[in-house]
């Protein structure tokens, strides 16, 4: 459903991806894991043709999105870290555009309105809405179109409770109807709700990737190692062995968690 070959993208002298490459089966979920400025972000706008890679090839349902970037983008829906909409549209206003751009059936509004909770305030200008409330619509936004390849952006970030529960029972259903799923996240909490697979990105380059289960252990070690340090990896774990310890477990034996 979605090939990297060899992805380079440099802002200036700084090299933010450097020859990525990966595949993504359909109906997978993956999780690309790793810390700020290790390229994530940077990965989903090369795929969805916000950024142009200076190398390197991206195919999406065996399009080129470099030769075909419009049939490329018609497979994939893309919700970012932070949305912008006209604030004299209404709620149901802006679905209905985004609908009519995605050549989606009117019905998709209502379905959207109704799942991200925002029946309520469909006639309501997107200026007048809360910060949640926003997040809400960005999500309705992303799900509207029924396509192959969903992009989510460290899409848990800063939600709601309410919100938290829309996005995962939405992004499960597509998990259920067989669609692709690639989102960025630094909480080890999703790859467990949402991943199939787990992929770590360290300075523009894949460090590891592997089934879910495994790769979050992993990753959790790697994300205590930067947080305490090398020192505590061998005050806290018996002979220096850490595999198979979630990170939750070894705060609860050092006594930091109740």
């Amino acid at each position: 459903m979605l090939t990297l070959s060899g992805v380079t993208k440099s802002f200036g002298r700084r090299r933010v991806l450097d020859g990525v490459s990966l595949e993504i089966a359909a109906g997978e979920s993956v999780a690309l894991l790793g810390a700020n400025g290790s390229g994530k972000t940077t990965t989903l706008r090369c795929i969805v043709g916000l950024a142009h890679p200076d190398c390197g090839r991206i195919a999406v349902g065996g399009i080129d999105a470099a030769r075909d970037p419009l049939g490329a983008r018609a497979r994939m829906s893309y919700l970012p870290q932070r949305s912008l909409f006209p604030g004299t549209l209404s709620v149901r206003e802006t679905l209905q555009v985004v609908a009519r751009l995605r050549s989606t059936h009117a019905a998709a509004v209502d379905r959207e309105l109704a799942a991200c909770d925002l029946s309520s305030l469909a006639d309501r200008n997107v200026a007048q809405l809360s910060g949640g409330e926003r997040q809400r619509l960005a999500m309705a936004v992303a799900f509207l179109p029924a396509v192959d390849l969903y992009l989510f952006d460290e899409a848990s970030a800063n939600l709601d409770p309410t919100a938290l529960r829309i996005l995962f029972r939405r992004a499960r259903q597509l998990k259920r109807e067989g669609r692709t799923l690639l989102f960025t996240t630094h909480l080890p909490a999703d790859v467990r709700r949402l991943a199939t697979r787990a992929i770590v990105l360290r300075d523009g380059r894949i460090e590891s990737d592997s089934a879910g289960a495994f790769e979050l252990r992993r990753y959790e070690r790697l994300l205590e190692r930067d947080i305490w340090g090398d020192e505590d990896d061998t005050a806290t774990c018996e002979g220096g062995d850490c595999d198979g310890v979630a990170v939750d477990d070894r705060l609860r034996r050092g006594g930091a968690v109740a």
